[in-house]
């Protein structure tokens, strides 16, 4: 066996937190954070030591099925549904700012069918946000150019005038 395989199931996972590039955190059953990757720190700017044990409403998650985040637990819809399909939604990086994201999420299960909690991955649409604006504000830029290419004199319009 290989020796990284022979790491405890506990430090396996947390090296693979670690290494992620997208946030990853895990809910009880009352919605209290009870795993937080680095990447999660580095999106919402929150570090694990204050966020472990609280309610994950601090990150003010929105949209993330149509509508803000119920001020219940027990009513988030992901018990409905038992799962967020990759969801384009927000959520509030310490700071104040508001992070576009693309949010995953499932309910943890036992055999029976118990539930033990939730497992979310986010990934910080931010960078890609701002290139796309970038993109386009160059192309309303060229397309404009265009515009006043088009009622500017030609070549050799000038001699005629």
């Amino acid at each position: 066996m290989p020796a990284a395989l022979k790491l405890s199931d506990n430090q396996f996972v947390q090296l693979l937190l670690e290494s992620i590039g997208d946030g990853v955190f895990a809910l009880d059953q009352e919605g209290n954070i009870t795993l937080w990757n680095p990447s999660m720190e580095r999106i919402s700017g929150y570090p694990a030591d204050e966020v472990l044990g609280k309610n994950c409403r601090l990150l003010h998650f929105d949209n993330c099925f149509g509508r803000e985040c119920p001020a219940d637990f027990s009513e988030c819809r992901i018990f409905q549904e038992g799962q967020v399909l990759p969801t384009e939604c927000s959520l509030r990086h310490k700071d104040g700012r508001v992070v576009p994201v693309i949010k995953s999420a499932r309910v943890i299960r036992d055999q029976k069918g118990t539930v033990l909690g939730i497992v979310e991955a986010v990934t910080d649409l931010t960078e890609l946000k701002l290139a796309k604006w970038k993109l386009e504000e160059s192309a309303s830029r060229g397309h404009d150019d265009r515009k006043l290419g088009d009622i500017s004199p030609g070549p050799g319009r000038c001699r005629d005038a």
